[in-house]
């Protein structure tokens, strides 16, 4: 699979803006819960996707750092191709593993801190981006099998858009 890591870094930059414009709403939106659309409120979302953020960007840098959990080969499985290809999230199919679900009640200082840490992990693996297409190792996802530095990018990028769109939908409505 080709990957751009210039144009996905450019693009996890822009989702990480559009976040933080999400948190200038008010807080009767950004906490409003739609469950016909979805059971978390567009601060859920956020938080959840600050946090997803953040971490792909730490297994970015585990994988370029050669730490000894990012030790195997990338191999995606079905649902990885599908989603790196398509960059279809396959909405309402899958569940958010356990480490980045949010707390039933998220507050406004929670998503101020997540994202901006999502921020700084994104600002340090600017440096890393020439060095992701050699990478020869990766990290397991829970659900698509292990990911090399470049394909933890995309991913990023990917999972904001998705959880982003889901925002808007729910501040439309």
């Amino acid at each position: 699979m080709n990957i751009n890591v210039a144009a996905e870094y450019r693009g996890l930059g822009e989702a990480i803006e559009d976040m933080e414009a999400m948190l200038e709403r008010d807080d009767d939106v950004l906490f409003r819960t739609v469950p016909a659309l979805s059971n978390w409120s567009p601060a859920h979302h956020l938080y959840h996707v600050a946090l997803s953020d953040g971490r792909m960007c730490k297994a970015i840098q585990a994988i370029c750092a050669g730490h000894e959990r990012a030790s195997q080969t990338p191999e995606l499985n079905k649902i990885g191709l599908h989603i790196l290809m398509t960059e279809d999230m396959m909405r309402g199919r899958g569940k958010a593993p356990g480490m980045v679900v949010p707390p039933d009640t998220v507050s406004r200082p929670d998503l101020e801190k997540t994202l901006a840490r999502c921020r700084s992990k994104y600002a340090e693996i600017e440096a890393l981006l020439p060095s992701l297409p050699a990478q020869a190792k990766g990290l397991p996802h829970p659900f698509m099998g292990v990911l090399g530095a470049k394909e933890w990018l995309r991913l990023a990028r990917i999972h904001s858009r998705h959880h982003l769109a889901i925002m808007r939908e729910l501040i439309e409505a």
